[in-house]
């Protein structure tokens, strides 16, 4: 193939399920413009940058079992649908679950303010 002829896909972003969890299969599907190994190398990166976590792998027969994968923050309702789904959950997942500390202190009593305007000298 001539090189002037080459189509450059260099610049094609991914699409991301909105699903809780995803394989790279549903990846595939949602992205069928890319090569297979192009969407492997993007979602490494996008764990790498923090965007994707790995959250488990589904049970299989013969062969290595697919891997799942999940937006971050992870909530802690997605890890309890991939229990009920059977997806054998990664070591200490509970690091994976983002928790927010919430805490109810009242704020100090603040005065109001009142602004006065400054008069402005008349001109002529």
């Amino acid at each position: 193939m001539k090189q002037n002829t080459r189509k450059n896909k260099t610049n094609q972003s991914v699409v991301w399920p909105t699903t809780p969890y995803f394989t790279i299969e549903e990846l595939h599907r949602l992205n069928p413009k890319f090569v297979n190994i192009t969407l492997r190398v993007r979602l490494t990166n996008a764990i790498e940058d923090g965007m994707i976590a790995e959250i488990g792998c589904l049970p299989g027969g013969k062969g290595r079992p697919p891997k799942v994968f999940s937006l971050t923050p992870v909530s802690k309702l997605t890890f309890e649908k991939a229990k009920q789904d059977n997806i054998n959950l990664v070591d200490n997942y509970e690091k994976l679950i983002n928790v927010i500390s919430v805490t109810t202190t009242v704020p100090a009593a603040v005065t109001p303010s009142v602004n006065t305007p400054t008069p402005v000298p008349a001109t002529k």
